[in-house]
């Protein structure tokens, strides 16, 4: 006989069979991670560019005069779906089509991401398109955005277009 112990030798491609299965696992768990956290980031760079929208919005409802604009530049990424100011999600991620303005929920806004995630939040401006019986719709892409303080009726909002 070569070999003294040849009870090592059948034991060798088990060991490296767990350990190929074990790596594997390894391998899986860290790309997974990486997937989520590239979604995490491109739903914070949307949730940034949405802000400044809002922090301008905010500033000028509680402190301009009606008729005060300002203009934002603001690019949202790919993966965001859709953005809309001036009501609240439906039953579904689909885009609203009744594009009429709730006056009750219309300090309200949200985003859809493509990976069908929701982000709703309210705020203390309210909010109208350019014809002020309207929602705000906004998808991917760069924009140049128009924000103006409008007085209608009983109510304020800030015009977004």
């Amino acid at each position: 006989m070569l070999y003294e112990n040849e009870l090592g030798m059948m034991g060798t491609p088990i060991y490296l069979t767990v350990a190929a299965i074990t790596a594997s696992a390894i391998f899986v768990i860290f790309a997974h991670s990486v997937y989520n956290l590239t979604e995490e980031s491109q739903t914070d760079i949307a949730k940034k560019q949405i802000e400044k929208i809002i922090s301008e919005a905010e500033n000028m409802f509680e402190y301009a005069d009606s008729g005060s604009k300002i203009t934002i530049d603001v690019n949202f990424p790919k993966s965001m779906s859709f953005a809309v100011f001036g009501a609240m999600p439906g039953n579904t991620v689909s885009e609203p089509l009744d594009i009429v303005l709730n006056e009750n929920m219309s300090n309200n806004y949200y985003l859809v991401m493509q990976n069908r995630e929701i982000c709703t939040y309210s705020s203390n401006a309210r909010f109208c398109g350019e014809s002020t019986n309207e929602i705000v719709i906004l998808h991917h892409g760069e924009y140049s955005i128009c924000l103006e303080l409008v007085f209608t009726g009983e109510k304020t909002y800030v015009k977004i277009y």
